[in-house]
């Protein structure tokens, strides 16, 4: 052997020695330094969390009725895990099921697919290890039938399981809907589990939040705390035991200020409203009423007794926090928008409603005069632009009680063309102009944040020098378009040039319309209701609010919910006095007499301003307003507001005012009712909402709302909105029903 062959080998033998040395010591390493490090991860491998969804706290009335509640349900669910232990990975399962079920296979594939990038949508945010619930049963014979099916044929359905289990429910007290104010649930976001804190992700996964209305304001106290069990999983994924159980925690409950009695009368009022309105048409001061809204405030407090819209749906759309697509598609192209609230989340012109505002900023900076006498002319003219009264109306010489009394406005023309002079001259002296409507608008929360504890209120608008130069420079660009592309003849293309060369100003003609409540004046009827209430109660401007009170699962109280003041209106009490008395006369002599002809001013004495507003440069159609305050004729102020709007409805006093109208007899019981509250003011103590509300909806001691266990005698089991003939009842997978 060479010595060139030679060291080949002894480098070839260092070689294989460094190599099982360095196997010997990663061998080492892996077993010796590492080995409890890899022996948690095994472990943490083989344990996997499962979430029970908690209980959702209750929404109440001001009595304690329900709105919102959990109750249990017969839910369908598939277990994921034995699905793919089938030959063809469940879908010949998946297809019997849909097929009794009479759901698109598709619908059922899709709920059971784990959510992730790429994952459709309704796919499952939750543990694979735990049954995915895909479908809730009707409360009906037919669907205890359907589930007997299911479980009594196991070899045809392996996996599939129907249990009683806590779902959401919208309840309809005294008939009273709330639906836009109570809002809803959905399955919480991708997006929306990305910005929690990491610790809490994985726990709120299978999370229903509110989306809109009370359901989202104070989703934080009514959704509670997830339950968390720890399970034992073998290399299959199949579950081997249970490590450790958290139960859920029961949210919190809200009790509202809502009284579902008047609730239900405002929006009987607001429908039949839109009814008379249409069946009048338009030669008879109605019209095609596309919309009403209304709203009913305690002046004193600043809570909402009653709000919402017509048209409006029924709220179990959204029981179990989900809704059928088809039934959604359906409310999205409804004429009218019943998903909307138009009593706080949009904003109309208000028309003569707004002369409250008016009246008190021309008498609060000088304009007018408690004993001064005003002209009330057919019409008023300035330059080339003449602005008449209502039908023409010709009254003379008449106080300022008169004119409010009987809403003339060229009386307003006048008094709204000397402030303009005014403030015009302090802007070409280089001085800030006083604006006193506009700032006593803003005062009494218009065109200001209302501050209501609800999503997506409106900010509305109040017209002025600084907004309007502002809204000019944002829209000049697509006005001065239009008058270069607009045919000639066309009576938007002058209106489009003339604001587009000067649209910057405030003008006389902007000014005359505002005061009386036309023109670029938004609001939304919650915002003339807070208005109305500070000139009942005295000046007090609130913030109003629907939640009165968060109650815990057991019933204590954990917050009560008061209506924050805004501020104290820059008028004199004497003012506000005789502005108030002058609307005492308004259902009675004045433009809402007709309408309150006959009523019993003697027991409860109402006041109010009607209004019609003119839509744009349609004049054809106005939206009719009533806003009114009332209270016993005993009592020194108005205890309660209500303000209705039925757009495009014709004449106030025609339409607006007889549904008012049909509110007081509810609230007070005057004429054919039964008083809401019979003392004239709010339950002053808080209803009872024990811990009986959270366990009705969790069955049985220690179960979780995703795998409820039910034990006790078949009476106490019937579930109370179950049909009467039909009693239910589960124990472990036994499932049973009996006709009582």
């Amino acid at each position: 052997m060479s010595d060139r062959s030679r060291l080949r080998l002894i480098v070839l033998r260092v070689l294989v020695v460094s190599l099982l040395a360095t196997l010997l010591g990663r061998l080492w390493y892996l077993q010796v330094l590492a080995g409890p490090q890899y022996a948690r991860a095994a472990s943490d491998n083989q344990v996997r969390d499962i979430i029970a969804a908690a209980p959702r706290g209750q929404i109440v009335d001001d009595a304690g009725r329900p709105w919102a509640r959990n109750q249990t349900a017969l839910v369908v669910s598939v277990d994921r895990v034995a699905l793919t232990r089938q030959s063809d990975g469940g879908v010949a399962v998946l297809h019997r099921l849909a097929r009794v079920l009479s759901v698109p296979y598709t619908d059922l594939h899709d709920r059971i697919q784990l959510c992730g990038p790429t994952a459709p949508k309704g796919c499952w945010n939750g543990s694979p290890y735990e049954p995915i619930p895909v479908t809730q049963l009707k409360n009906d014979l037919q669907s205890t039938r359907l589930a007997l099916q299911i479980l009594e044929r196991k070899e045809d359905f392996p996996g599939i399981s129907a249990e009683l289990a806590a779902v959401r429910h919208y309840g309809t007290p005294m008939g009273a809907l709330a639906s836009q104010v109570l809002g809803n649930l959905a399955p919480i976001t991708a997006d929306e589990l990305k910005k929690l804190p990491k610790s809490e992700q994985d726990a709120r996964r299978r999370d229903l939040v509110g989306r809109q209305g009370l359901e989202q304001q104070y989703d934080r106290y009514l959704r509670g705390k997830a339950g968390v069990t720890q399970v034992a999983v073998d290399h299959l994924g199949a579950v081997t035991g249970t490590l450790s159980e958290a139960p859920p925690q029961p949210g919190d409950s809200l009790v509202t200020s809502l009284d579902a009695r008047v609730q239900a009368s405002l929006e009987s009022s607001l429908a039949g409203a839109v009814h008379n309105a249409r069946s009048l048409g338009v030669s008879q001061y109605g019209g095609p009423a596309d919309f009403a809204a209304g709203v009913v405030m305690d002046a004193k407090t600043g809570h909402i007794v009653a709000m919402g819209s017509y048209p409006t749906y029924d709220p179990s759309l959204w029981d179990g926090g989900r809704i059928d697509t088809k039934a959604y598609d359906k409310l999205r192209h409804t004429p009218g928008n019943p998903l909307l609230d138009k009593a706080y989340a949009s904003a109309y012109s208000p028309g003569s409603t707004f002369k409250l505002i008016s009246t008190s900023g021309l008498l609060a900076d000088g304009q007018a005069t408690l004993g001064g006498t005003y002209d009330c002319t057919p019409s008023y003219s300035i330059g080339n632009s003449s602005f008449r009264n209502f039908e023409g109306e010709a009254l003379g010489a008449i106080s300022l009680h008169t004119t409010i009394v009987k809403s003339c406005d060229t009386v307003y023309y006048q008094l709204a063309y000397h402030d303009w002079i005014r403030d015009n001259n302090l802007v070409n002296a280089h001085k800030k102009p006083i604006e006193g409507v506009q700032h006593m608008a803003r005062s009494y929360g218009l065109g200001v944040p209302s501050g209501v504890d609800l999503p997506n209120a409106t900010v509305g608008h109040i017209a002025d020098r600084r907004n309007q130069l502002l809204r000019w420079k944002q829209t000049k660009k697509d006005y001065c378009l239009g008058a270069k592309r607009r045919k000639p003849g066309d009576i938007l293309k002058a209106y489009d040039q003339e604001y587009c060369t000067d649209g910057w100003r405030f003008n006389p003609g902007l000014q005359l319309i505002e005061d009386i409540g036309q023109g670029s004046v938004l609001v939304s009827p919650l915002q003339l209701a807070v208005a109305y209430s500070a000139l009942a109660n005295g000046g007090t401007v609130f913030e109003p609010r629907v939640g009165k009170a968060i109650l815990s699962p057991a019933g204590k109280v954990i917050k009560r919910l008061k209506a924050p003041v805004r501020g104290h209106l820059p008028i004199s009490q004497t003012d506000l006095d005789y502005i108030r008395n002058a609307m005492y006369q308004v259902p009675v002599t004045g433009t809402a007499a007709t309408a309150f002809q006959g009523f019993p001013q003697g027991k409860v004495r109402v006041g109010g301003k009607t209004g019609s507003a003119e839509l744009g440069l349609n004049r054809s159609y106005t939206s009719a307003w009533f806003a009114s305050f009332a209270g016993l004729a005993s009592d020194p102020t108005p205890r309660f507001v209500t303000v209705i709007m039925v757009d495009k409805g014709g004449v106030g006093g025609v339409v607006a005012a007889p549904a008012v109208r049909k509110v007081w007899d509810t609230v007070f019981g005057v004429e054919h009712a039964k008083a809401a509250y019979p003392a004239g003011k709010p339950p002053a103590t808080l209803p009872h909402v024990g811990a009986g509300a959270a366990a009705a909806a969790t069955p049985g001691s220690g179960s979780t709302a995703a795998t409820p266990k039910v034990s006790g005698s078949p009476a106490a089991l019937v579930d109370p909105t179950l049909p009467p003939a039909l009693a239910v009842r589960f124990s472990g997978r036994q499932f049973w029903t009996g006709l009582l």
